[in-house]
């Protein structure tokens, strides 16, 4: 087998475990866990488990990235959109997580409580609450970018992006 096709199967793997992990994390722990736990609970189990998250997908996303500039020319649509995913994740992990982190671990004095006032919705938009809200949505904002990624680059991957080296 050909180095490329490794590196392509690499790629494809890594970027398959991100948008796995990334779905699995925000649409099937969390809810779950947040329904059976109350939000007293479930947000210090949470901020752990984002940091480990976060961790995880930082590494997926180096592996896939640095894969991708094995099998693709650098100005492929593979390079572009796996530097894309890379960014959001990036930038989640070194800035937008800590900094939300932090305010969640003040809030939680706030939640002390109050698990009948959450909702999975609420938690999803505001986090564990007032103070933590536009760090939160940041995060959901930056996720969103290392998806929009996740998913271009997989569509050039299986050769929906004529472009792809």
């Amino acid at each position: 087998m050909h180095i490329q096709h490794l590196a392509q199967f690499a790629d494809a793997l890594a970027m398959a475990a991100v948008l796995g992990a990334t779905v699995w994390f925000f649409f099937v722990q969390s809810p779950v866990l947040l329904s059976k736990m109350g939000r007293e609970k479930f947000v210090p189990l949470q901020m752990r488990l984002t940091v480990v998250l976060f961790r995880t997908l930082t590494v997926l996303l180096l592996v896939g990235a640095a894969a991708s500039l094995v099998h693709s020319p650098l100005a492929s649509w593979a390079t572009v959109t796996a530097g894309v995913a890379v960014l959001g994740g990036l930038f989640n992990r070194y800035v937008m997580v800590p900094r939300a982190l932090q305010a969640g671990g003040r809030s939680r004095a706030d939640i002390k409580g109050k698990d009948a006032e959450g909702s999975v919705t609420g938690f999803a938009s505001e986090g564990a609450g007032n103070r933590t809200r536009t760090r939160h949505r940041l995060v959901v904002a930056w996720v969103v970018v290392m998806l929009v990624g996740v998913v271009g680059h997989g569509a050039t991957l299986l050769g929906g992006c004529p472009t792809h080296g």
